[in-house]
C-alpha cells in the first residue's frame, strides 16, 4: 500500500481563518458552465440603466434602444462535481434556516 492508505488516515478538524480580512462583495447575477471535471460559477452584478425622460413613453423608448445591460464580473470559481453536491447541500440548509428565521 502507498502513503495515501485511507485506513491509516488521521482526521483533523478544519478551522476557517482570515475570513474577516476578505472583502465582502455583493452580486445579483450567477452564470454556470461545466466541463468533464469541474463546474464553473461566475458571480457578477448588474445595475438598472439610468433612463430619464419627460414622460413614460420617452423612458420606454430609451429602454427599447438598449442592446444589453452589462454584468460586471466579481469572481469566478471552479468546483469539482463532488464538491458541487456538498455546496448544494450547504446552500439548501442555509436557505431553510434563513426562511425559518423569517428572512426575506
Amino acid at each position: 500500500m502507498g502513503d495515501n492508505d485511507t485506513a491509516k488516515a488521521v482526521t483533523v478538524p478544519l478551522l476557517w481563518v482570515g475570513l474577516d480580512d476578505l472583502p465582502l462583495l455583493s452580486t445579483n447575477q450567477v452564470l454556470t458552465q461545466f466541463d468533464s471535471d469541474h463546474v464553473y460559477l461566475a458571480f457578477g452584478s448588474a445595475t438598472p440603466p439610468v433612463l430619464m425622460g419627460q414622460n413614460e413613453e420617452a423612458v420606454r423608448d430609451q429602454a427599447k434602444r438598449l442592446s444589453y445591460v452589462p454584468v460586471r464580473g466579481v469572481t469566478r470559481l471552479a468546483v469539482s462535481r463532488r464538491h458541487l453536491g456538498e455546496l448544494i447541500e450547504v446552500l439548501q440548509r442555509t436557505a431553510d434556516t434563513f426562511d425559518a428565521q423569517g428572512g426575506e
